[in-house]
């Protein structure tokens, strides 16, 4: 999980990709969750640095869920043009973990002991 906050330029959002892909391969993810509800507004450059980090995830094998997503950094991503078909998307990051889940094909449930309390 990646939680993203504060201004995101081209540099930043390369490094944020240049790390992300080192811990998926260093960990053999197979989820990735970025969480960009931090971030307030993003350009075209920024957002299209966004779409490569989820395909390039992809490529290695590994699922990225992007959750967070303000109005306007949907506006600026549907300005792009780029068929987001392939790109998966969770409104909260809560959402987003419960798929992580069901994508391991693990299942989420309270405990006995926490129930009973």
């Amino acid at each position: 999980m990646l939680p993203i906050v504060g201004v995101v330029d081209s540099q930043r959002a390369q490094t944020i990709m240049d790390s992300m892909l080192s811990k998926v391969a260093e960990t053999e993810a197979r989820v990735v969750i970025l969480d960009i509800e931090g971030v307030e507004t993003v350009d075209t450059a920024v957002a299209n640095h966004l779409i490569k980090i989820t395909q390039a995830t992809q490529l290695m094998g590994c699922t990225c869920i992007v959750s967070g997503i303000s109005p306007a950094i949907a506006q600026t991503l549907v300005q792009l043009g780029i068929p987001l078909t392939t790109v998966v998307t969770r409104a909260t990051l809560r959402d987003a973990v419960l798929y992580a889940f069901q994508t391991l094909g693990l299942d989420v449930r309270a405990s006995t002991t926490t129930a009973r309390k």
